[in-house]
This record gives structure tokens, sequence and C-alpha cells, in this order.
């Protein structure tokens, strides 16, 4: 709706997760450079785990953009599958066919499969999004997975992904051999102020509209208080600002939108936050002091330091 009146190519906030818009923190690069790490060395099992919002759709699939052909992938976005599910929904994403319907036949055809893989220079990796939701059998059935292997390396690599409540699950009792196999785990943490800003104008730049928006500096902080750094509630709340800016007719982004859109999301229930918890002057004022004052103590305490030798 007001991609026109800021001269932009398309919308930047979108929450799909288009890899083209992926912001490469410090912490989603090393998230990457991990799993692929992991793939690469033939790991077996890769955990990556975050809160929603926080990107891990939007990275595994820019881990799958930086494979080479020689990987085979299986990305499975339903967790909701029995044991045989799994198995069949894995195989037709390696595209492999198959006569027979029974577990034993959809294992032994991907063990082949695998195998020849192996044989010629290949790797395979399945990807579960949303791995939380998955059941305890299920789990289990996906630990006998990475029985396929070589007397070298595994078969197949296997990247759970999931928030915070698949650490929790993995723990249980019944599922401690599946968690003793996670050799690779990374915990995906929200962005901080100076990369929410980067986040942002990264998504404005690749949308074309850079130079035809800008944000006052508080309007950023608030956006970055608001959304707790999590990248969706980012997208969200600038796509609510914008829209307010263009009903206003404004090219600049200012505190004031930002508020209200806070207020607006809030009484959605998208945020759990509302305008009275947005930091304020007075607010900035006491950590400015709060920071000053510890920076004194540390001066302070240096030259008694110094004084004292």
């Amino acid at each position: 709706m007001y991609e026109k009146f800021f001269f932009l190519k398309e919308n930047p906030f979108n929450i799909t997760p288009d890899p083209k818009f992926l912001y490469l923190s410090d912490k989603h690069g090393e998230a990457l450079n991990l799993l692929f790490f992991g793939i690469r060395e033939r790991k077996g099992f890769l955990l990556l785990t975050g809160e929603v919002g926080t990107g891990k759709t939007t990275l595994c699939r820019a881990l799958m953009d930086k494979m080479d052909e020689k990987i085979d992938t299986a990305l499975l976005l339903n967790p909701l599958l029995t044991d045989i599910e799994l198995i069949k929904t894995i195989n037709d994403d390696f595209g492999i066919g198959i006569d027979g319907n029974s577990l034993k036949d959809n294992l032994d055809v991907l063990n082949r499969f695998l195998i020849e893989g192996v044989e010629n220079g290949r790797n395979a990796v399945v990807i579960i999004d949303e791995a939380q939701n998955l059941s305890p059998n299920t789990l289990e059935m996906i630990r006998l997975l990475s029985n396929l292997e070589t007397d070298k390396s595994k078969l197949l690599q296997i990247i759970l992904v999931g928030q915070p409540e698949l650490k929790a699950k993995l723990s249980l009792p019944e599922l401690r051999q599946l968690n003793q196999r996670i050799i690779v785990r990374y915990h995906l943490m929200p962005l901080n102020h100076d990369e929410t800003k980067s986040y942002i104008f990264n998504r404005l730049a690749i949308a074309g509209g850079l130079g035809n928006v800008s944000f006052n500096p508080d309007a950023l902080d608030d956006i970055h208080w608001a959304s707790g750094g999590i990248p969706r509630l980012v997208n969200i709340l600038c796509d609510r600002v914008m829209l307010l800016a263009f009903v206003a007719e404004k090219r600049l982004i200012e505190k004031g939108m930002v508020t209200n859109a806070v207020n607006e999301l809030g009484k959605e229930g998208v945020v759990s936050l509302d305008a009275g918890h947005l930091p304020n002057e007075r607010n900035r004022l006491i950590r400015y002091l709060i920071y000053i004052g510890i920076l004194a103590g540390i001066i302070i305490f240096k030259i008694f330091e110094a004084v004292g030798k």
C-alpha cells in the first residue's frame, strides 16, 4: 500500500522467510557457518533453537541456498507426522521413487540412496522445522535414522530446528540417546540495538527505499525496545509505522508514530508492551547518569590504584 509513496520496489517488512532479505548479524552468521560446518564434516545431528520470530526458518533457507549441487536436501515444514509419514516425506523430497508402503521398504530404499550418494561424493541433509512439535516416538525414529552410517561417517545429516521447548523435550529421559548424539548446537538470540537498526536499514536498502525514508533516533530506540530485537516483531512494527507515516504523508518516522503503532499492535495482542512502557526522556536520562556514574567510578578506582603503586 505504501510502497509507491516511499519509492520502494517491494514491501521491505513482509514476514515471509525470504532469504534475499536475510540480515546476517554476528549471531546469525555464526549460526549459519556452524550449521554448514556440521553438514560438511558429517556430524550427524545438529540443533538450532531460538524464540519465535528470531529468523530460524529464514536462516535454514539461506543455508539451503549456500549448499552446492552435491548436497541433497529435504525440508520438512510439517512436524505432525507419523513414523512412516516422516520417512515417506523425506524420500519424496529426495526424489526417491518406491513401490512398497511399509516402514521397512521406505528405510531400505533411503539407505540405498544414501550409500550410493556417498559412493558418488554426495551428502544428504534433512532439515526439520518446528521440531518442538515432534512426538517422542517420532523423535526416536529420527534417532534411528542416525544408524544409517558407514564405518567412518554419517550418511544423513539431520538439522532439528525449533523453539526453546525443543531443548526441554530432548532432555526427557526417554530421549537421552538422541540428545547425546547432537554434536552441533546453536541458540539464536534476539538482535541488540545496533543490530536492530542495521536490520531495518538493510531491508529498506534491498527493497530500494534507502534514502527515501528516515527514522528519528528515538523512533529506532522505541522499535528495538518494543520488539525486543525479535526480527519478526521488528517487521510487523515497522510495517505498521510505515503505514501510519504514509497516511500522514511523512517520510520521517517519528517517536509518536512508533507509540501509536505499539498501542495498536498491543490491542491486537501482537506486542505485549503499551506506549506507557516505552522508554521516555526521563528513563534515557537515568540510564545516561548511571553510565556516567559507572565511568567515574572506574576512573577514580584507577587513580587510587596508580597512587597506591
